[in-house]
């Protein structure tokens, strides 16, 4: 640019900044009075739609809004009497029933911040707040509004959440989907009079708010009630400090019901309340722990996808084995000799998983570990997921021990909803399948549905039918399993899991679990139940696979999976059946399992097997710390 056409630029800005402060002062200093006096008659007021109702699978309400009236007052008004009581604050708080003392410390604080609108009060009825409208306090306005309500009380709230006074979100997907059932908020500008009530004539206007959009989740309000129900009496009959029940579909990663415990009520928490907030994180998604032996099926699809072991693949049981300082032993420290992998995961054989975990490698391991999704996010939607701890061999602070631990569920931590997709991942022939808690969204341009979101095969559908084969053996292979159910082939296993508190297992202290699907030839269900810290029992095979039979009995005639003449069978689990890749195409598993499965097998009665039907867990040397 030329000397000159730069001069003429200059000499222009100079000239458009001496107009703008001049204009400046005329409207800040001679002007002032007239600007104050019009401002003081002007309401910029947000308003807001109601906010969205968040309905279960079947289109029942779990949370809706309806009509409420909330009270603001003009602090710009009552400063000009220093807040002190007048006639309008003494009515006011009369109409409220509220102390008039706090009527006027809420405008004081909101203008001593800086604001111009206290809000006094929200979620009045339609009534109140005509009267309050209609009697014309000086200063004071009423705005329509709305009020959340929780049509099922507590139901789901670790799912749902709770939205806080100022109708925001504060915990669930209520507040992970703030934004979407919360809508757009308008604008209305109006000039009021004296006493701040609206001029019925005077210049007005709008930005129109738009209405926040319909959540339909995934979950079944009735499964959700016989979750819930379910994990509360088990809960008490055991004493415990609480505990999870979910259920997933594996066709599709819906989450049909999410029991947590302790839990609350959104409609009566304190949210003045320290340890009442402390309720409101999402447990399943938030809170991680040692899995225990229900990550023996994980070590084990791993083998089997590799192509070191079968299910007949033999170790020999010695009851311990030594890496480096430490000794690790069965559960009931127990030792068996000749073994096969099927009699590992039947027998929760310690040693066998540290076996099967050598000859694998601790690449592959970890390689598979990551393939099943711990370590990750499962991305359910629920706020504050975490992915889990997982030590590979490539941590700095990682040791051949912490590989044989970790086969057995221990120095490894996940959160609950990890081992439902990790099962899921199994029950559907090996294709992990994101777990989903939103279905669709309804606003006033249409519904978008959301589809099942599936991740790079972990395992072949050839191993994930012969490990379901194993777990099925695990459970109807075994007499009188607790997991067991007239009608219905199970597979599944349990786990005892270690307390961990400042870095040191906890003596007589577990989190007793069972996870597993049915039926095993065409699953319907995803379940894993957790109950935590039990009295007077530790294992989960005694605490948590009961509950399990007990559930699917209600749940699968629910889905429309009526029972059969099927009865579990142990002496036919003896020989794993030839399962060809190219019969798990479909996504249902044909036949009678017992035509395909018919063989003798060890029916946990003789001399050689102490244990008959509890297929837990892992012990190490007393006095040890985690890792």
């Amino acid at each position: 640019m030329s000397t000159w056409r730069m001069r003429v630029v200059i000499a222009l800005f100079i000239s458009l900044a001496v107009v703008v402060v001049a204009r400046l002062v005329v409207i800040q200093v001679i002007e002032h009075e007239e600007h104050e006096t019009f401002a003081d008659r002007t309401w910029v007021i947000e308003t807001k739609g109601p906010r969205g109702a968040i309905l279960d699978r079947n289109g029942f309400p779990l949370a809706t809004s309806i009509d409420a009236w909330e009270v603001h007052v003009d602090t710009r008004l009552w400063a000009r009497s220093d807040f002190q009581p007048t006639a309008a604050s003494r009515r006011l708080a009369e109409l409220l029933r509220a102390d008039e003392s706090l009527v006027l410390s809420l405008a004081a604080q909101t203008h001593a911040d800086g604001g111009h609108h206290a809000l006094i009060a929200y979620g009045l009825s339609n009534a109140l707040g005509a009267q309050i409208h209609a009697e014309a306090l000086h200063g004071v306005q009423v705005r329509k509004t709305s009020s959340r309500r929780y049509v099922e009380g507590s139901m789901a709230a670790p799912v749902i959440g709770l939205v806080g006074r100022d109708e925001q979100g504060l915990a669930g997907l209520e507040y992970e989907l703030d934004a979407t059932l919360a809508g757009e908020a308008g604008l209305l500008i109006q000039e009021v009079d004296g006493l701040g009530q609206a001029i019925p004539f005077g210049p007005r206007a709008e930005l129109p708010y738009e209405q926040g959009a319909t959540i339909v989740l995934t979950i079944d309000r009735n499964l959700q009630w016989v979750a819930e129900t379910t994990l509360r009496n088990a809960v008490e009959q055991w004493d415990a400090e609480g505990g999870h029940i979910i259920m997933m579909d594996p066709r599709n990663g819906d989450i049909l019901a999410l029991a947590s415990l302790p839990s609350y009520d959104p409609t009566t928490i304190d949210l003045d309340d320290p340890d009442s907030m402390a309720l409101l994180r999402s447990r399943a998604a938030s809170d991680i722990y040692e899995p225990g032996s229900t990550m023996k099926i994980v070590t084990m699809a791993a083998a089997l996808d590799v192509g070191i072991v079968s299910p007949e693949t033999t170790f020999v049981d010695t009851g311990a084995v030594v890496i480096g300082d430490r000794t690790i032993k069965n559960f009931d420290l127990s030792y068996h000799g000749e073994q096969t992998m099927t009699q590992v995961l039947q027998r929760s054989l310690n040693t066998g998983s540290v076996w099967v975990v050598q000859q694998l490698g601790a690449r592959k391991y970890y390689e598979y570990v990551y393939k099943f999704g711990f370590g990750q996010s499962t991305q359910s939607g629920l706020p504050g997921e975490i992915g889990g701890v997982v030590t590979d061999s490539t941590d700095i602070t990682w040791s051949p021990a912490q590989l044989a631990t970790n086969s057995f569920g221990q120095g490894i931590a996940v959160t609950p909803l990890q081992v439902v997709q990790a099962y899921a991942t199994i029950a559907r022939g090996g294709e992990p399948v994101q777990p989903r808690l939103v279905s669709a969204v309804i606003t006033e341009d249409g519904v978008t549905r959301f589809e099942a979101r599936t991740g790079e095969r972990a395992i072949s559908r050839e191993t994930a039918a012969t490990l379901t084969w194993m777990m099925q053996a695990v459970v109807d292979g075994v007499l009188g399993h607790p997991a067991q159910v007239d009608g219905w082939p199970v597979a599944g296993k349990s786990g005892t899991s270690d307390v961990v508190e400042d870095g040191v297992y906890l003596e007589d202290e577990s989190l007793a679990s069972f996870a597993g699907f049915a039926p095993a030839d065409d699953p319907r269900v995803v379940v894993l139940i957790r109950i935590d810290r039990p009295q007077g029992e530790l294992y989960g095979g005694i605490v948590a696979a009961p509950i399990f039979s007990e559930l699917m009995a209600v749940v699968l005639p629910y889905l429309g999976v009526p029972p059969t003449a099927y009865v579990a069978q142990p002496g036919a689990w003896k020989t794993a059946p030839e399962i060809e890749a190219s019969d798990r195409d479909d996504e249902s598993r044909d036949g009678d399992p017992d035509d395909a499965l018919a063989a003798d097998v060890d029916d946990g009665t003789n001399e050689d097997s102490p244990v008959t039907y509890i297929e837990d867990e892992e012990e190490v040397e007393e006095g040890e710390e985690a890792e």
